[in-house]
């Protein structure tokens, strides 16, 4: 018979697996979410949900003791939001809606677990890149750093704290902005700057996940603020690209960025914007990555392409778009192209509505070659 520590190793090494496991399973099967293919992806991912809901169900019958109960409290959460995002997997249903409802209880069971990074190198590795995750240098590194501020007081922005801060960002708010400045960061050296906005009805809370593993394995800073309305301001008057301009002046005061590598990137609404910002006069974002959304009539009508001359965009849009047809995409790039614009098109097979995660790699690479996978010395 197991004593308890028995028990306790047990089921922290039952569950942690099979619940990283159930993550990565469930981000590459949203990738491949369509509303007519919700049969196939329930069959595909059922495997997943049963082996979660099985260690799951060990682990809840175990007992920790006080000195480790925050350990087994962020466990157990974590798996209750993993779980109710396979459910939105496995239920079968045509509605786009319980897919919308697991994507973002995938991202707070991410947000729940990413405190235990530094604890235990599964979930550390979980948050690097895959060609990352053996870099032993890194990974010490990122858990010697975790949520620390440093404390030189001849340098206000090595004082600054690193990881996840929220500025007036809870789920409930509007108009603010989640940062990830990486816990390594070298205050000295210009730091790459990204700028990722969710599409409708989202929130930079959640997005900033479709980003966080890339930052924290080269080394950049990750915003992913959230739109003032439940969009962004694509008609009417622009109440979010005064927001944005303040963020990255709060970034320059606080670290030293590169000027010269400060990319806007978006998803669906948020490309959208991501265009409609970028292509504005004097617009600070050196570099544009606007994924399956369009290239706003008003830009073309207000005269805005004129500012797409020589501007470095790479354009990302799926042949299965359900919202925006892959047509629509092609006439943005053929607009652009014959602006001037700096295009990098990339036509994804098989993607439909989703954000291509799977593009992050090859569009960091296009954004700023210098930020690559560390090697481990």
């Amino acid at each position: 018979m197991l004593d308890n520590n028995d028990q306790l190793l047990t089921a922290i090494t039952r569950l942690v697996p099979s619940l990283l496991t159930a993550m990565e399973a469930f981000e590459q099967l949203q990738r491949n979410f369509h509303p007519t293919h919700s049969a196939q992806l329930k069959l595909a991912f059922e495997p997943f949900e049963a082996k979660l809901r099985e260690d799951f169900s060990y682990f809840s019958a175990v007992e920790f003791p006080e000195d480790i109960a925050v350990i087994g409290a962020t466990l157990q959460q974590t798996a209750i939001y993993a779980l109710r995002a396979c459910e939105g997997l496995t239920r079968e249903s045509t509605d786009f809606a319980p897919m919308m409802r697991a994507s973002r209880a995938h991202c707070r069971a991410q947000e729940i677990i990413y405190a235990l990074a530094p604890a235990m190198t599964p979930i550390n590795q979980y948050f690097l890149e895959v060609n990352a995750r053996a870099n032993s240098t890194l990974l010490s590194e990122l858990a010697q750093s975790h949520g620390a501020s440093r404390t030189n007081a001849a340098d206000n922005r090595e004082s600054q704290p690193r990881g996840i801060l929220s500025v007036a960002n809870e789920r409930s708010m509007r108009g603010g902005f989640s940062v990830y400045i990486p816990e390594n960061l070298d205050s000295q050296t210009p730091v790459s700057v990204v700028v990722a906005l969710h599409g409708g009805t989202g929130h930079g809370s959640d997005f900033l996940w479709s980003w966080l593993r890339e930052a924290r394995t080269r080394g950049f800073i990750l915003v992913a603020p959230t739109s003032v309305g439940d969009t962004w301001s694509l008609d009417g008057p622009d109440h979010d690209l005064p927001a944005l301009l303040k963020i990255l002046a709060y970034l320059r005061l606080n670290w030293t960025i590169d000027d010269k590598h400060i990319l806007l990137t978006g998803m669906s609404d948020g490309a959208t914007y991501c265009l409609q910002a970028g292509l504005s006069p004097d617009s600070p974002f050196t570099h544009l990555a606007p994924f399956s959304g369009v290239l706003h009539p008003h830009i073309v009508m207000q005269g805005g392409l004129q500012f797409a001359r020589d501007r470095p965009i790479y354009l990302v849009h799926g042949t299965l778009d359900w919202m925006f047809p892959v047509e629509i995409a092609q006439m943005a790039r053929a607009e652009l192209e014959q602006a001037g614009a700096d295009l990098t098109y990339r036509e994804i097979v098989g993607l439909s509505h989703t954000y291509a995660r799977s593009e992050n790699p090859a569009l960091i690479n296009w954004f700023n070659r210098t930020l690559q996978v560390p090697i481990d010395a």
